[in-house]
């Protein structure tokens, strides 16, 4: 067993726990940046007069911003690092979110929101791999798990903010208090965001080894003289490399059905955290019930997210996340049985946010534990860049199907249809076993190994 195994098989120190942490801080001030127009779309339509499907069509900016990232961006991760990427998509996040708050039209806000969406989604697909791989192999599941609560609390806040701000200064407050944040969260990265183990030994860069001792000292272990073998010894190889294998034997009915299931698990999230504050107006609520249902789908959300990755250690993740998938669509319809009364709407509203989001952990679950280390970010970028064709389409698809007349509860039961696809897809994954060519460990020995 080298000194990189011994790592996974030993208690997380203190500096993998810290680590963990400041990417669960990362993914939450990318939740708020992403999300923070479902809260202000309201006032932007009616500042600029908008119409339906114009507010699909800004809902939808920051999404086709992530299918960009994860698809262009979030490789360099396997190439330059996953520590130097997330730096860099930060800066950029921080740049898109303070343009926003400088547009004067529909056009230059919808081409910020783009800008910030590209950094979010390279984010989007690098965090939850340089998570991974800090954590040990007991505990990696769970700490995935907890970094996509991030999105969910960094909703939260921008709920939160943008009913203490907009009131008193204006929706562009609420994208300058986003956009310092993030350079603040840029500079604490800058100091403390430490470069993944695994990278370093898969890819070699230089002073690999150097770095790789760093991190052995902050872990309280002795420094090596080599660096451990590469897992596979495609460790150095190229990015072509890296792409061939997500498609190697049974890997790609795998690959294809991750990508099934990660798109509509995206089409149906976020459907829910776009419009449920403006599909609550549309049912007769005020704004700020609005707002306060927005609030608790992404506090269930969160909920769920953190709940999938303690059972993760228990159950089989795919099976487990295929019941999210199925319970996800069963709230949706109880959701649009529930929009007259607001008592029982907000308390579904945690239910709702509670399946779907956790459908979304699951396969960030998953996906890390099926592929090499050199390939990992780019098979989960690829994944994310699939996936973003779901969550661009969602505020689309709902904001025309508004504009043509449905009501707020047929499109919560329309949208429960595609969830239940999902699951099929996720419990497919199931049915193929692994054979030598794959080269890739079992996700559950991966996710919740004793």
């Amino acid at each position: 067993m080298n000194v990189l195994e011994q790592v996974k098989n030993s208690p997380m120190s203190p500096a993998q726990i810290r680590a963990v942490a400041l990417c669960l801080v990362i993914n939450l001030v990318d939740g708020f940046d992403l999300l923070v127009t479902s809260y202000v779309g309201p006032t932007i339509t009616r500042e600029w007069g908008l119409s339906s499907s114009g507010v699909g069509v800004l809902l939808s900016g920051g999404l086709a911003g992530m299918a960009i990232g994860a698809l262009f961006l979030a490789p360099l991760a396997d190439r330059i690092g996953r520590r130097r990427l997330t730096l860099i998509c930060l800066a950029l996040a921080s740049a898109g979110m303070l343009a926003a708050a400088l547009t004067q039209d529909f056009n230059q806000l919808l081409a910020s929101r783009l800008v910030t969406g590209a950094a979010v989604g390279a984010m989007a697909a690098s965090l939850p791999v340089l998570t991974s791989e800090f954590a040990n192999n007991r505990r990696r599941g769970l700490v995935v798990a907890l970094i996509t609560t991030g999105y969910g609390l960094g909703s939260v806040i921008a709920g939160v903010a943008a009913g203490l701000l907009i009131g008193s200064y204006g929706w562009r407050s609420v994208f300058v208090f986003g956009s310092v944040v993030t350079a603040a969260l840029f500079l604490v990265g800058l100091r403390y965001l430490p470069e993944s183990m695994d990278y370093l030994v898969a890819r070699r860069p230089a002073n690999a080894l150097e770095r790789f001792n760093r991190l052995m000292v902050s872990m309280g272990r002795a420094p090596v003289e080599t660096l451990p073998a590469p897992a596979s010894p495609s460790g150095s190889g190229s990015g072509k490399v890296a792409l061939e294998s997500l498609f190697r034997g049974s890997n790609a009915v795998r690959t294809v059905l991750v990508w099934v299931a990660f798109t509509i698990a995206q089409l149906v999230f976020y459907f829910g955290s776009s419009w449920t504050p403006s599909l609550l107006l549309k049912a007769g609520m005020s704004n700020q019930q609005g707002i306060s249902g927005g609030v608790l789908f992404s506090l269930g959300g969160v909920t769920g997210a953190i709940l999938l990755g303690v059972l993760a250690s228990r159950f089989e993740p795919r099976r487990l996340t295929a019941a999210y998938f199925v319970a996800g669509a069963l709230m949706l319809i109880l959701f649009s049985f529930s929009l007259g009364t607001l008592a029982t709407a907000l308390v579904v509203a945690v239910l709702v946010g509670l399946f779907l989001n956790g459908s979304v952990s699951g396969i960030n679950v998953i996906v890390p534990s099926l592929y090499p280390a050199e390939s990992r970010a780019t098979a989960l970028g690829l994944a994310v860049a699939v996936s973003r064709l779901g969550a661009v389409l969602a505020p689309l698809i709902a904001g025309f199907l508004l504009e043509a007349g449905w009501t707020p509860g047929s499109m919560f039961q329309v949208f429960a249809i595609p969830g239940l696809i999902g699951a099929a897809a996720v419990f497919l994954l199931t049915r193929f076993r692994r054979t030598t060519e794959d080269a890739t460990p079992e996700p559950r020995a991966a996710v919740a190994e004793a």
